[in-house]
């Protein structure tokens, strides 16, 4: 199975859900309130932190394990059965104190609902980790995307019906239900009733620095808006969100869907006892990754003054500056997603909990000097803190792959080099004949969709240029056909 291929797949899933996402918010708005959706985001801070335990990392021991016995398998899916229906339980016990907590009675049963999905979604855990170690990732597309399009008609036929948050719950159990039994459907595996629990032994380690690399994550992911929050208080903290979610869409949706469907890829040639293979597809991928993330936070950058006057209106006025900081980050962490592929790939899961850890500190600490010099200052020594964590984490990266710098720069400078010139070239001329940007109005949507338009056709033309043959890797995305990049 080609990286492509698996990346094609694995994209195709994403679209999906950013699809049914985009479809959830446009008609469930109109039919539920605010208050509806409250309720689930309430709920959804705990439902959140417990998916952080929810496979304690068996999933990807399961894929990146050279030899997997039918004891091993049994063992890792009774122990997610029982984290499952632990989280279950945990949550639905929990559940009147949150509802106290928040003064807010209609939590007990929402929790509840939400709860069961638990037990359903770690059912299948196993299934989908042994498909993805096969590459299967066609067959994963078409399970995703069914449960997200089903879930979104239930949610939408139980608002029509007056359920309330309800629909929204629906749309979670239904997912979990249909994704569950169309995993089971797809794959082979059937666990056995007497799991041998010894195997659990020689993949605890791995599993549990997995875990707590999460567990790690999870927080510094959110120590910004915990520390802003805080601070600054919840307007400037809205502000910061606008535009770190702009930066984080396409980390998200492009850098995480290509090192899910890498991993495998990568697990197989370490298994070969080939670190040249390794290192190919390990750069290949961080070409593909960059060939879409380098372009769009370019442009974000480029043009962040329109894109937050035209798209969010003069009430979100300094969500640009901060963009101005947060983009460059967002590159560079969509770089930084795909070190996590490599360390799990090569076992090294106990080094990717140590650059974890180093990074999380280097970020909160960021966070905490940053805030003395306002919103602006967190954002920049953020920026610091991953170049940073880059250098760190990278170079273990390139020493654990056997490869170097100029392979690295290879991979990505040419997608750099063209973003960048059809920034300049496109800002540039759009200021010298046009004057500055129009920011209301039809003027200036139609001219920021030309802006956007142009710099993507610019950098296309760039990199047809200066690296004809990653162009003809896109174009093979899309004919099912790999191409090498070099």
């Amino acid at each position: 199975m080609s990286i492509l291929n698996n990346i094609k797949w694995a994209a195709f899933s994403q679209l999906a859900r950013i699809g049914s996402q985009i479809a959830s918010v446009t008609l469930l708005a109109r039919l539920l309130s605010p208050s509806d959706y409250g309720l689930l985001a309430i709920a959804a801070i705990f439902t959140n932190f417990a998916m952080l335990f929810r496979d304690f990392g068996t999933g990807s021991a399961l894929i990146q394990r050279e030899t997997l016995t039918d004891g091993l398998k049994a063992s890792v899916f009774w122990l997610n059965m029982a984290l499952g229906g632990l989280i279950c339980l945990t949550l639905m016990v929990a559940s009147p104190a949150v509802a106290h907590f928040y003064n807010a009675p209609t939590l007990v049963p929402v929790l509840c609902l939400m709860a069961l999905s638990f037990p359903v979604a770690c059912s299948s855990i196993v299934h989908q980790s042994l498909l993805e170690r096969a590459s299967q990732f066609k067959r994963i597309a078409a399970v995703e995307s069914v449960a997200v399009v089903l879930a979104l008609l239930a949610a939408v036929a139980a608002a029509l019906a007056g359920w309330g948050v309800y629909a929204l719950v629906a749309q979670t159990l239904v997912a979990a239900v249909v994704q569950g039994a169309m995993l089971w459907a797809m794959s082979d595996y059937r666990p056995a009733w007497r799991p041998r629990w010894d195997g659990l032994r020689e993949i605890s380690g791995y599993s549990g620095n997995v875990s707590a690399f999460q567990f790690v994550n999870y927080f510094a992911r959110n120590a910004d808006s915990f520390i802003i929050g805080k601070v600054l208080g919840s307007a400037v903290l809205g502000l910061y969100s606008v535009a770190y979610r702009l930066m984080l869409f396409p980390v998200q949706n492009i850098s995480h869907v290509v090192a899910r469907a890498v991993f495998p890829l990568l697990t197989q040639a370490h298994q070969q006892g080939g670190k040249g293979q390794m290192a190919d597809v390990y750069l290949r991928s961080l070409s593909v990754i960059t060939f879409g993330t380098a372009p769009v936070m370019a442009a974000l950058w480029f043009f962040r003054d329109p894109t937050v006057a035209v798209v969010f209106g003069a009430k979100w006025a300094g969500a640009e500056t901060l963009l101005a900081w947060l983009a460059p980050t967002g590159f560079i962490q969509s770089v930084l997603s795909t070190s996590g592929s490599a360390f799990l790939a090569t076992g090294h899961a106990g080094l990717m909990l140590r650059y974890g850890v180093i990074g999380s500190v280097l970020q909160v600490a960021s966070f905490a000097i940053g805030i003395h010099y306002g919103v602006v200052g967190l954002t920049q020594a953020y920026l610091i803190a991953t170049v940073l964590n880059l250098l760190l984490t990278m170079s273990a990266v390139l020493r654990l792959l056997e490869t170097g710098l100029p392979q690295l720069l290879r991979a990505v400078g040419f997608q750099v080099l063209a973003a960048l010139t059809a920034g300049v070239l496109v800002w540039g001329g759009d200021r010298w004949i046009f004057g500055p940007a129009a920011t209301s109005g039809h003027e200036g949507l139609w001219r920021l969709a030309a802006q956007y338009a142009l710099f993507g056709a610019c950098y296309l033309g760039v990199m047809a240029v200066l690296a004809p043959q990653k162009m003809a890797s896109v174009k093979a995305l899309f004919r099912n056909k790999l191409s090498r990049a070099s």
